[in-house]
C-alpha cells in the first residue's frame, strides 16, 4: 500500500476522538465543522448540537474568543482563557490553555481555524505527577500553585488569606492601598484586583510615580491642551488618569508624588473629574484607584511630606503584602514557577537539586519575588546548557545582603564597604585596627553598629577570637 493510499484510509475521526485535548474545527465564519470527544465531554453538548452552533454562541461564558484573535492576526495565537459552564454560566470560572491555528487556501485567505484546548487544572495535575515520577524534585505537592491568574503563586496561609480579602474587595469600587516592600508583588496584586472586578474589560493603567521627573508628572497624569506650555505637543495630550476612565488606575510608589500633584489627585478623587493643564473645561472620569507604597505613609504625614487629607482618602482598604521571609512556603513554588517559565523562554530543560532548594528555602530574600525571579533566571542561563540539574549556587549569589528586618545596608559610601556589605576579612581587619572596639570598627567600615553586629553573627566571628588583619591588610 502506497503512502497516499494509507493516508486516505486512516480513521482520522477515531484518532482525534482518542486524544484527551479538546479539538475544534471552524469555517471562516466560526461555524463548527468538527469537535472531538474530549470537547464534547467537557461541555456535555452532543456532537450533533455542536455542528449546528457557532463559536460566538459561547461569548457569554468566555473572556476571550481565540477564533476572533486568529482571524484578526492571521497567525497562530495562544492564550489563557477563562470560561464557565455553557449550561451553568453562574458557576465557577475555570482556566484553560487555548491555541488557535489558521489554515489558508491557495489565495492566502483563511479557510479554516483549528483550536486545541487544555484545562489548566488537568495540566497541573499531570505536570505534578510527572515531576514526582521522574524525581525532578522531591518536594511532593510543592509544585507552583496557580490561582486564577498564572502570575500569582501562593501556598502560604498568609498570602492565600490576602488573596481571599483582595478577591472580596475587588468587586467594590473602594480605593485600595497596597503596602509592601520593594519587589513583593504589589503590581501583581493590583492586576489581580482589577481582573476580578467589574471593570476587568476596561483598561488598567499602571503609573510608577517615581519614574517621572517632578516637573512632568502632573502633565503625564492629567494631560494638557495644545500650547499649554513651552514644548507641549501641538495636539495636546490625554493624561493617564483620563486614559483609565471606566477602568482601574494603579499608582505605584504614590509616596513619590509631589505635594502639589497630591492636591490635584485628591480633587480628582473627590469630584470624579479632571482638568487638563491649560484648559478651563472639566472632564468627568470614572475610575477605581489602587495605590501602592513601600513607605510608611503615616510617618510621611507626620513629616509633612504627604498630605494628610489624601492619606485618609486613599486608605480606605489597606492591604499589606507579606515579605518572602514571612511566607516561606511560597519560596520553593515560586522558584519552580520561574524555573518553568525561563526554561520555556530559553528552550532548555533544567531542574533544581534538593540541595539547591534547601538553600533557597533558608534564604530570607530581602528583594522578595523580584529577587527570586532574577536569581532563577541567572541560574538557568549560567548553568552549562548540557547540565540538566542545577546543583550548585555560585558563591556570593545569596549572601552578603543584610536582612531588612534586622539590619540596614551600608549607611554611607565607604572605601571599606561595598554595596553588599563588608566581607569577613574586612570586618576582622577593622576590629583589629580598632582594638576590638565595635563602635569604632563600624565607623571605620562606614556602616551602622547594628549592621556590624549582624555581620559578626552572620560570619560566626567569635567575641573571644584574636582579631588579625585579613590578607589584603
Amino acid at each position: 500500500m502506497t503512502t497516499p493510499d494509507l493516508y486516505s484510509q486512516l480513521p482520522y475521526t477515531e484518532i482525534l476522538d482518542n486524544i484527551d485535548v479538546g479539538i475544534a474545527l471552524y469555517d471562516r465564519s466560526g461555524n463548527y465543522l468538527f469537535v472531538n470527544t474530549a470537547l464534547i465531554n467537557w461541555r456535555n453538548i452532543p456532537r450533533s448540537e455542536y455542528l449546528k452552533m457557532n463559536v460566538h454562541d459561547f461569548l457569554g461564558v468566555l473572556d476571550v474568543c481565540i477564533f476572533d484573535l486568529v482571524m484578526e492576526k492571521k497567525q497562530r495565537v495562544s492564550r489563557l482563557q477563562y470560561y464557565k459552564g455553557f449550561h451553568n454560566p453562574q458557576g465557577n470560572t475555570r482556566m484553560r490553555i487555548v491555541t488557535g491555528t489558521p489554515i489558508f487556501d491557495e489565495s492566502g485567505n483563511i479557510k479554516y481555524v483549528i483550536t486545541l484546548l487544555q484545562d489548566v487544572k488537568t495540566f497541573e495535575e499531570l505536570y505534578s505527577a510527572l515531576l514526582k515520577e521522574h524525581k525532578i524534585v522531591n518536594y511532593g505537592s510543592n509544585i507552583p500553585a496557580v490561582t486564577e491568574k498564572p502570575s500569582i503563586v501562593a501556598k502560604s496561609q498568609a498570602f492565600l488569606q490576602l488573596l481571599s480579602i483582595a478577591a472580596n474587595v475587588a468587586s467594590l469600587d473602594s480605593t485600595v492601598l497596597l503596602y509592601g516592600e520593594s519587589g513583593s508583588g504589589k503590581e501583581v496584586l493590583a492586576h489581580y484586583i482589577h481582573d476580578n472586578s467589574d471593570r476587568k474589560n476596561q483598561p488598567l493603567i499602571t503609573v510608577n510615580c517615581a519614574a517621572f521627573p517632578e516637573n512632568l508628572i502632573e502633565a503625564e497624569l492629567f494631560g494638557y491642551e495644545k500650547g499649554a506650555f513651552t514644548g507641549a505637543s501641538r495636539e495636546g495630550k490625554t493624561g493617564l488618569v483620563e486614559a483609565a476612565d471606566g477602568g482601574t488606575l494603579f499608582l505605584d510608589e504614590i509616596n513619590s508624588l509631589p505635594l502639589s500633584v497630591q492636591g490635584k489627585l485628591l480633587r480628582t478623587l473627590e469630584e470624579k473629574s479632571i482638568q487638563r493643564i491649560g484648559s478651563t473645561g472639566i472632564k468627568r472620569v470614572d475610575s477605581r484607584l489602587v495605590a501602592a507604597t513601600n513607605r510608611n505613609l503615616s510617618e510621611m504625614v507626620q513629616a509633612k511630606t504627604f498630605r494628610e487629607d489624601l492619606y485618609y482618602r486613599i486608605q480606605v482598604i489597606p492591604l499589606t503584602i507579606p515579605p518572602m521571609r514571612n511566607r516561606r512556603e511560597d519560596i520553593i513554588p515560586l522558584c519552580l514557577h520561574f524555573l518553568h517559565y525561563f526554561c520555556q523562554k530559553y528552550n532548555i530543560q533544567k531542574s533544581f537539586s534538593d540541595i539547591v532548594l534547601k538553600e533557597v528555602q533558608e534564604y530570607d530574600w530581602p528583594g522578595n519575588v523580584r529577587e527570586i525571579r532574577n536569581f532563577v533566571e541567572r541560574m538557568v542561563v549560567m548553568t552549562p546548557r548540557a547540565a540538566r540539574e542545577i546543583n550548585v549556587i555560585p558563591p556570593g549569589m545569596l549572601s552578603s545582603v543584610p536582612k531588612p528586618d534586622s539590619a540596614a545596608s551600608c549607611d554611607l559610601p565607604s572605601p571599606h564597604c561595598s554595596r553588599r556589605g563588608p566581607s569577613r576579612d574586612q570586618i576582622l581587619r577593622a576590629l583589629s585596627e580598632c582594638s576590638g572596639h565595635r563602635e569604632k570598627a563600624a565607623e571605620y567600615l562606614g556602616i551602622s553598629r547594628r549592621t556590624l553586629q549582624y555581620k559578626i553573627k552572620e560570619y560566626h566571628i567569635s567575641p573571644r577570637c584574636r582579631y588579625q588583619k585579613g590578607p589584603d591588610g
